[in-house]
Order: C-alpha cells, then structure tokens, then sequence
C-alpha cells in the first residue's frame, strides 16, 4: 500500500523546505503550524504535529514521550493536539529532541519549562544545541545524551536510537515496537534523508557530509520499517495516510502499515542527493583554480 505523493510533487515541496532551511532562523514559513488533525497512527504511537512539522505522542502507564518540540510557537498547537487526544500535556516525562535545526527543536526549552521533561539529545548535535539562542535566551535544555543503540523506556515502551547523519551531523532517528490485532510491528520515526539543500563540496564545516549520507542511504535501507513516520509529514504522506485513515474501515490494513512504501522512499531520496552531488562537483570543476 504506497500513500507517498509523485516524484514531481515530492521535488516541489522539497524546495520548499529547502528556502526555509536556508533562511534558518530568519523567518518560519508561512503556514508551518498550522494545526493538524492529531490521530492515532498505530497502538500507543500518536501524531501532535503542524500541518508541515512532525511531532509525535507516545503514551505509557507511567507518563508519556514527545518526539520533537518544534518551532517555539508550535507548542501551543501541540498541546492542543495532546488534549484533543484525550491527554494530559503535564505528563509528558520524557522530550526526545529533534535533529539539530530550529524547527525541530526551538520549542525544547518551552516544553521543559511547561513540564519538567527529561530532554533527550544525541551526543553528535550537541555542539549545535549548546550554541543555540533559544527565543527568550531560554538556556537550551540537555538532560540525557545518546549514543546510536541507546534506549530510551518508559512504562513498558522502549525506543532504540539510530544515527542517520548527513541531514545533521547526529540526525537520530528512533525506532520501537508497536501492536495491533495480536501483531507486532516495526515501528520507526525517521529523522530525515533529505539530502537535497545540502553542500557536499569543500563544506570546511562537515568535510564528511557526503560519505556519511551515503552510508546513511545504505543503512536505511536495512531497517525493517514497517509503520513509519518522519520529521515532515510530506516525507511519508501524512495528508495521504490520513485522509484513507477517516474512511479506515475494521478489518482493513492500517493506513500507516507501508514497508513498501519506506522502501521506495529510501530510494527516491539516495537518487536526489546523487543528482545533488554530481551538480555540485560538476559546478566546482567549472570554477577556475585561483
């Protein structure tokens, strides 16, 4: 079942992300937190996101996780997503930071200071996190730090920390166990494979960039993704998926079950950032050497 939108429409969207990741914090784009419809994508796994930023929910008898705070002024339209669900925002225990940009992870010191959260960071975006000047000069909030293969538990739900750099330095994604109908899935949010925007040649500031997405590429491809999700709903087919999971009937497959569709996903992406690349060394072997 493949819910992902065309490759021409896919290209679109993605220069669009690639204006608002140039611009970084200079301006969010227009439209970004809008909200969302938040749902349930499977089991205990739940979308609280913008219309354009994932966030996710995950509930446990002992308080629950949040993947990603986003842009500062998204917090309040994932709150509302929370509560709308049926939960409380108090009891988020656990904030899982997103990848090192400011419309992942702006909002993480809001958050903490509205819930006391355990903020989760990987040790590779680090350096981009101590840096960061938070709206308000919020200090940016670091409680646990994480290694590729670490896990994160709380009331019987673990995750498990996967590096997929080259986005970012320390891009993790998460992956987790998910049940529905007597069966287990291979649950994984995604951090992203957008390889588009980025500067694979002479980048004094990531010299590695293009090896380690290469082999973030080929990794990806061995993960079992069965149910998964990603940074920006227009990576999986968020407004796709959604609009077949209001006419989801019992007894159908879930509209968020598509390996398939993670595959073809993994693909498209390595032949962007392959087209990428050779634009950018073609473009360089033009200049003239000073």
């Amino acid at each position: 079942m493949k819910f992902l939108p065309g490759k021409q429409t896919a290209r679109v969207l993605l220069t669009l992300i690639l204006v608002s990741a140039c611009s970084t914090l200079m301006a969010q784009p227009p439209g970004w937190n809008d909200p969302f419809p938040p749902h349930k994508v499977m089991d205990n796994l739940y979308y609280v996101g913008t219309s354009q930023l994932g966030s996710f929910l995950i509930t446990t008898p002992e308080g629950h996780i949040l993947h990603s705070s986003n842009y500062e002024t998204s917090v309040p339209v994932i709150k509302a997503g929370v509560e709308q669900l049926g939960f409380n925002f108090d009891d988020i225990r656990i904030l899982i930071s997103g990848h090192a940009h400011p419309d992942h992870i702006e909002g993480d010191a809001l958050v903490k200071e509205m819930t006391n959260a355990d903020v989760v960071v990987g040790r590779l975006e680090l350096p981009y996190h101590q840096s960061f000047d938070t709206p308000g000069g919020k200090q940016q909030p670091i409680d646990i730090i994480v290694d590729a293969e670490d896990t994160i538990s709380l009331g019987g739900t673990t995750l498990t920390a996967h590096v997929q750099a080259g986005h970012t330095k320390g891009c993790l994604a998460w992956s987790l166990t998910l049940e529905e109908n007597g069966r287990s899935y291979y649950g994984f949010i995604e951090c992203s494979l957008n390889g588009q925007f980025l500067r694979y040649v002479d980048n004094p500031d990531y010299p590695e960039i293009a090896s380690d997405i290469q082999q973030t590429y080929k990794s990806a491809k061995e993960i079992p993704a069965e149910v998964w999700v990603s940074s920006h709903g227009v990576f999986y087919g968020l407004n796709e998926k959604y609009a077949q999971l209001e006419n989801w009937q019992p007894g159908e497959p879930n509209p968020f079950y598509d390996p398939d569709g993670y595959k073809d996903h993994v693909e498209e992406f390595e032949q962007i950032f392959m087209d990428t690349l050779v634009r950018q060394v073609t473009e360089a072997n033009r200049q003239p050497a000073d």
